[in-house]
């Protein structure tokens, strides 16, 4: 892959002011259990593989053109603001069509910021500066803007059409073909860029625009915090200067924003609409939603936070994972709190799974914790799938037929040859 130099402020990215391309694509859940391993190789090779045939094909020299590609953006960052600043300063939108990426919120958002900006430019038709890409195959009565062009890409390819450009890429024997459709889309991207250059310009927040495609409500995820707030609770601990309040809560050195912005902004990523809270006692276990606990051991060292986190950990479901935070892992104080801490998970039972107990060991760094929240909420979403489709029951639930239909968190009877909500990789 290559990959283009991204500095820390928003403000200075790109280099130049702008760039040829924003690669807009459907982000595949967290599987691999590596730090480092990325969730979409195919479209982080087909990023690769645009960016050098567009240098290729442009008539500056190759060091100034750049194409924005999310996951170059460095740990720890804003990334709304980064995505605010590429798509206001990107001459043309790549997105990769799939049935996932008409699915989900953020592309379409992407998508509407876009085409909202090129309106407010003055631009008569919008569409003349987006370069679609079929990445997988649609379903019939899907028919997005520019997918008759799309198609126009593979013409003289039989595979483009009927299997999508992802299908290309994976298979040895279509490598020529896959070069082909690349350097097509180059050849596009570049004559709009240079006949026709766009002045950066602002486009409007993200989170109040509608995707430009037809969907359904987001499904919420929870993301709880238990952080002590007691006035005293400073004085009990090792604790950097910052707010005790979980909405502000910055434990590790580098944080530009607290971990419940981080958490947030990583569930957004995966098309869940999040809503943060402190951590709570819910009657009904089995009605919660999808969600994480991020739990400062510091929370248990007076009895009225034991109490309330034995009782909100009490049954919890599998689809809710605490998350240890630990601020200062070598203090003797902290390490034993935080095994208390993994005492009362265990008795509650709020430990049956590997990657809740993998998550109560506790991160102890911001790279760590952006590591690890991508899984916990893909596992999340796993866990209450699993449940809603009846693949296990907890011993209060009746016993009936399991769901052979396809769950969804927007839709639990969703028709088995509808569109998913996640593909592996879409």
């Amino acid at each position: 892959m290559i990959a283009v130099a991204v500095k820390k402020s928003a403000a200075e990215w790109p280099p130049g002011d702008r760039s040829y391309f924003f690669l807009s694509y459907a982000h595949s859940p967290t599987l691999a259990e590596t730090a480092d391993a990325h969730p979409d190789p195919l479209v982080s090779k087909f990023f690769g593989d645009l960016l050098v045939a567009v240098r290729r094909h442009a008539s500056t020299p190759p060091r100034l053109i750049q194409g924005f590609f999310d996951q170059q953006l460095p740990p720890g960052s804003d990334y709304k603001e980064f995505l605010s600043r590429a798509l206001g300063t990107a001459q043309v939108f790549v997105p990769l069509y799939s049935a996932v990426y008409l699915a989900k919120s953020l592309p379409g958002r992407e998508w509407a910021c876009f085409r909202r900006r090129v309106e407010l430019a003055g631009q008569q038709n919008a569409l003349l500066r987006f370069v679609p890409v079929l990445w997988a195959p649609l379903y019939e009565p899907q028919d997005p803007p520019g997918f008759r062009e799309a198609l126009q890409l593979g013409a003289d390819e039989p595979v483009y059409a009927e299997n999508g450009l992802r299908a290309m890429l994976k298979i040895r024997s279509y490598r020529d073909s896959y070069r082909s459709v690349v350097d097509r889309v180059a050849k596009r991207v570049v004559v709009i860029a240079e006949e026709a250059p766009m002045q950066p310009s602002k486009v409007p927040d993200i989170d109040a625009m509608k995707s430009a495609f037809t969907q359904p409500p987001l499904a919420v995820f929870a993301v709880e915090t238990a952080v002590p707030t007691a006035p005293d609770a400073a004085t009990l601990r090792v604790r950097c200067n910052h707010d005790q309040s979980g909405a502000d809560w910055r434990p590790f050195p580098q944080q530009d924003r607290s971990l419940i912005d981080y958490a947030v902004q990583v569930a957004e990523r995966f098309d869940f609409q999040a809503r943060a809270d402190e951590i709570k006692t819910v009657s009904e276990p089995d009605t919660r939603r999808p969600g994480i606990i991020l739990i400062d051991p510091w929370f248990i060292a007076d009895d009225v936070g034991r109490s309330a986190l034995e009782s909100a950990v009490h049954r919890l479901p599998r689809w809710v994972l605490p998350l240890l935070i630990l601020e200062h892992p070598d203090d003797p104080r902290t390490r034993d709190l935080a095994g208390q801490v993994r005492g009362i998970l265990a008795a509650t039972g709020a430990l049956p799974t590997e990657s809740s107990r993998r998550a109560a060991q506790g991160v102890s760094s911001l790279d760590e914790f952006l590591s690890v929240v991508p899984r916990l909420v893909t596992e999340a979403e796993r866990q209450y799938l699993q449940y809603r489709s009846g693949r296990y029951r907890t011993a209060r639930e009746p016993s009936e037929p399991a769901v052979t239909r396809r769950p969804s968190l927007r839709h639990p009877t969703r028709p088995p040859d509808a569109a998913p909500t996640r593909d592996r990789d879409a």
